[in-house]
């Protein structure tokens, strides 16, 4: 039988929290790998790029090359003389081929000092406190560290023939950063998903150098059409050709190759579900015109896809929900709550906003609030804000309104058990004051849990939540 993979210790690529990281304003910030220092190219060369304190710390070198460093004698000026404005966006040229084959592979292995082996159990019986969080496994392996999860062998391959280019051919440098957001399910290439930034342009008779930056903490095979890529892995003029290369979290790839296949040619992550949301891009050569077939429906290709889906919370004081309709950066939802309890008379409120999806962290909205308390008359606003989440995951909105009033509005779920999660929030708005709630929740399925809470305004309840 095959032998059973411990478990990868993910918080051990992680940095230690700092204040500049924990406040950061951005995903790419939080991470430690900011696009001003993307752009200046501190992450251009293979290895471990991002957190790299942890690493540097150890003494370890990971993935197939040293912890990037910057390296001057290949920071390339841009030859506008050849190509001028044609050139993408985070793209340099140079005049003569200048390969990046100054990394070395290091053997690298850290002993597993844990015996103990870790078999699954039924959730649903398990009240362990963090059950299901990584923390609680006993036999964990660092990826890259520990032989029993090693880094994919990429530093042992080596080209039976060398596969350097002459030096004739001018070097076209693509800097590309591997972005997303695991809570939304929204990948990216330059913090752009296909639809918006569809084409990469290059040239024949070029060398196209990729420069594959992944700032997520998933590994993304990315796969070219129509072409043999060299990976730049310290093997020199040896150099394996490859036409999928995996670029590990946290980590810089980069892969060379001549640009001779004239073409439209696909390049994507090959993780299909990464590719459908975003992670792809088309290679185009500037000289090549596609046949009218082609053109005619090209544009399929770019269309993005929405999706329906809602929760609601049925209980025995009041019932709230969400339904929400979106795409990659668009999202209409439409919100509500009803509460009967401990008022003199139902009091409901609806709020439906268009949201604009910014990043992992922020989007701005814009919307319109309908309620009705107590005794008093229907009222309408419209309201502009914008959402932010804030550290420890703490999930944030705040509005103006067009009754020159304000709301804040915080709240967390905080995982107990793998099925058991505390839940609470707390509201400040200038027209009604505080309100909150607090309560437990448990899964009994995939779309349903159990629920219990307490609210400010309707007092305790139990019932069910619905997701669909």
């Amino acid at each position: 039988p095959a032998l059973d993979v411990p478990k990868p210790n993910l918080y051990q690529t992680m940095h230690h929290g700092s204040s500049s990281s924990i406040w950061a304003l951005t995903p790419d910030g939080t991470m430690g790998m900011p696009d001003h220092m993307v752009k200046s190219g501190k992450f251009d060369h293979p290895g471990m790029v991002g957190m790299q304190d942890t690493s540097m710390k150890h003494g370890h070198t990971m993935h197939h090359g040293k912890p990037a460093m910057p390296d001057k004698s290949n920071m390339h000026p841009v030859d506008k003389s050849k190509h001028g404005s044609h050139k993408p966006s985070n793209t340099k040229m140079t005049k003569r081929h200048e390969t990046m084959e100054n990394t070395e592979h290091a053997a690298h292995t850290v002993p597993n000092t844990q015996d103990a082996h870790h078999r699954g159990k039924k959730y649903a019986k398990n009240f362990r406190l963090f059950a299901s969080d990584v923390s609680s496994i006993k036999d964990l392996a660092a990826e890259g560290m520990d032989p029993r999860r090693p880094w994919p062998p990429y530093a042992k391959l080596r080209a039976i023939e060398p596969t350097v280019f002459t030096n004739d051919k001018p070097v076209r440098d693509i800097r590309l950063t591997l972005d997303g957001d695991m809570e939304r399910y929204v990948w990216f290439l330059n913090n752009k998903p296909l639809s918006e930034s569809d084409v990469i342009r290059i040239r024949a008779g070029e060398v196209v150098r990729f420069i594959m930056i992944n700032r997520t903490m998933m590994h993304h095979p990315m796969h070219l059409h129509g072409h043999f890529f060299k990976v730049i892995n310290g093997q020199g003029d040896y150099a394996p050709l490859k036409h999928t290369v995996d670029v590990a979290p946290m980590s810089t790839t980069v892969i060379e190759f001549s640009a001779d296949e004239l073409g439209d040619w696909f390049f994507h992550c090959h993780l299909l579900y990464h590719m459908k949301s975003g992670m792809a891009r088309v290679l185009h050569y500037d000289s090549y015109q596609p046949d009218s077939e082609v053109v005619s429906i090209q544009s399929n290709l770019f269309k993005e896809s929405w999706y329906f889906w809602g929760e609601a919370d049925v209980i025995s004081n009041m019932t709230e929900g969400v339904l929400t309709l979106s795409d990659t950066r668009n999202i209409f939802q439409a919100n509500w709550e009803v509460g009967w309890q401990e008022v003199d008379k139902t009091d409901w409120e609806g709020l439906f906003t268009y949201d604009r999806y910014l990043n992992r962290f922020i989007s701005v909205f814009i919307g319109a609030d309908f309620l009705e308390e107590g005794d008093s008359a229907r009222e309408s606003r419209g309201v502009l804000g914008f959402r932010y989440l804030l550290p420890l995951n703490i999930e944030s909105y705040a509005w103006m309104d067009t009754d020159g009033g304000a709301r804040v509005n915080m709240e967390k779920e905080f995982a107990l058990t793998p099925r058991f999660a505390l839940i609470g929030e707390i509201e400040y708005d200038t027209h009604d004051r505080w309100e909150g709630k607090v309560g437990l929740s448990y899964t009994l399925a995939e779309h349903v849990s159990l629920l219990g809470q307490w609210h400010s305004e309707f007092g305790w309840g139990v019932g069910l939540q619905m997701r669909f």
